[in-house]
């Protein structure tokens, strides 16, 4: 990987934490906004503000074990940490794509609020999980290549 593409690699990362941070900040605002809005719902503001603060610390999570990967570019080091901040990542996105999946599944079929958008949601949940075993697959045989990312 060129000098380039770590730091595009790095700037996707710090966009991303912020976008993160932001949503945390963000969600509970809206989710009182709708909350008083339509009180019919209102009971399920708490438990899914609550699960979308945990998913996204999920994303911090993995947002920092990839900073870490980033920073170790051609450098010589432990693989089995290297190891350990791959399964971080994967491990974390999985829990994030588990904890909206089941916030869809909930709003679809058990509070039959959520309509079509609680599947496209679950869609979404299962593109991550699948993204996020070929990322470990890749990253692990990044780690085992020396953290050599260019051809």
């Amino acid at each position: 990987m060129s000098r380039e593409h770590l730091v595009l690699a790095r700037v996707a990362v710090v966009a991303c934490a912020a976008g993160a941070l932001t949503a945390q900040l963000v969600v509970p605002q809206v989710a009182a906004g709708y909350a008083a809005r339509y009180p019919e719902v209102a009971g399920l503001e708490r438990p899914y503000v609550v699960a979308v603060v945990v998913a996204t610390a999920a994303v911090e999570v993995a947002l920092v074990a990839a900073w870490q990967l980033l920073g170790r570019d051609g450098e010589p080091g432990s693989p089995r940490r290297g190891r350990r901040r791959v399964e971080v990542v994967a491990g974390s996105l999985c829990l994030t794509a588990g904890v909206l999946a089941a916030v869809c599944v909930h709003a679809g079929a058990v509070a039959h609020v959520g309509g079509p958008a609680a599947g496209a949601g679950l869609l979404a949940c299962l593109a991550l999980v699948v993204a996020a075993v070929g990322a470990r697959r890749r990253g692990l045989a990044v780690v085992a290549d020396g953290y050599r990312l260019g051809p």
